[in-house]
């Protein structure tokens, strides 16, 4: 049976994937009455979009279905996943002749001993540890997100997860950095879910843990919100206080000015446009604009 963490999967890999290709999640496959958890149709075009992805976008390389548990899912679960699979792999190959075959991601946060056993697995050559690859014939991948390593390149993926290994996710993402482009693809989603499991009725443990796991990252959010706000006022205030005192801002010290991010930086800018002299606030912002470019 499939828990409500399994949303989180889908939601985190609709944000990671959704600006490199297709993606439909609770997908109907075709000619059945089940959906896949995702499904997902990466567009040539836009290769480079998934390289910053990590082991997600190593996943992504080629037409797939994720079916995500935050759980471990049994043998029978695993033969509804590889029946979807099936049914959408020929949907696919009935729209493009030329496709390449889809795969089918099997993510389990928990070891799947009996799915494992029954696929006749063997670890996938070349990719991480936890990754381990069915028959050929079946282009079927199970991946064991408690196996995997704690490492930057697999932490979207260990987020689909749960219990340890979503905690652990969870911390690793609240100490990156703020234009990390990991915490702008998965803090919507884990606010979210954070949301939908706050409203009415009662919480599970793992819901009341998980909403203790997440309060520093809103709290993250909240400050970087108010920071960026502040932000948004200094350089509105830098423009018109230049432009009060000696005239139109030339582009581009306009773009150093609102490129800027750093509030301290902003504030001495800011207070200079007031009240130094055109020259030294031009040297200034031009510095400014020459570390942006290097």
């Amino acid at each position: 049976m499939r828990n409500r963490f399994d949303r989180l999967a889908k939601d985190v890999a609709q944000e990671g994937l959704g600006p490199t290709g297709k993606v439909v999640t609770n997908a109907e496959v075709a000619g059945e009455t089940q959906h896949a958890d995702v499904w997902y149709e990466p567009d040539p075009a836009r290769a480079s979009g998934r390289e910053r992805l990590g082991l997600l976008g190593r996943i992504a390389a080629t037409a797939c279905t994720i079916e995500a548990y935050s759980d471990t899912p049994s043998a029978d679960e695993a033969r509804a996943c590889l029946q979807k699979h099936l049914g959408a792999w020929r949907s696919l190959a009935g729209r493009e002749r030329a496709a390449e075959a889809p795969f089918l991601w099997i993510m389990s946060t928990g070891r799947p001993t009996a799915v494992l056993d029954g696929l006749r697995v063997t670890p996938m050559a070349g990719w991480p540890a936890g990754v381990y690859e069915g028959p050929g014939l079946l282009r079927t991948v199970v991946v064991v997100l408690g196996e995997l390593p704690r490492e930057r390149s697999t932490l979207l993926i260990r987020l689909m997860g749960g219990g340890r290994v979503l905690r652990e996710a969870i911390e690793e993402l609240r100490q990156l950095p703020d234009d990390a482009p990991e915490r702008a693809i998965a803090v919507g989603p884990l606010l979210r879910f954070r949301a939908a499991i706050t409203g009415p009725g009662p919480a599970t443990p793992e819901e009341e843990e998980f909403v203790m796991t997440t309060q520093e990252l809103v709290e993250q959010f909240i400050e970087q919100g108010r920071k960026q706000g502040m932000a948004q006022a200094i350089v509105q205030s830098t423009i018109a206080l230049y432009e009060a005192r000696f005239g139109s801002m030339p582009p581009a010290l306009r773009s150093a000015v609102e490129a800027m991010r750093d509030l301290s930086t902003l504030q001495k800018w800011n207070l200079l446009a007031g009240t130094g002299k055109r020259e030294e606030v031009d040297d200034a912002l031009s510095v400014g604009s020459a570390g942006r470019s290097s």
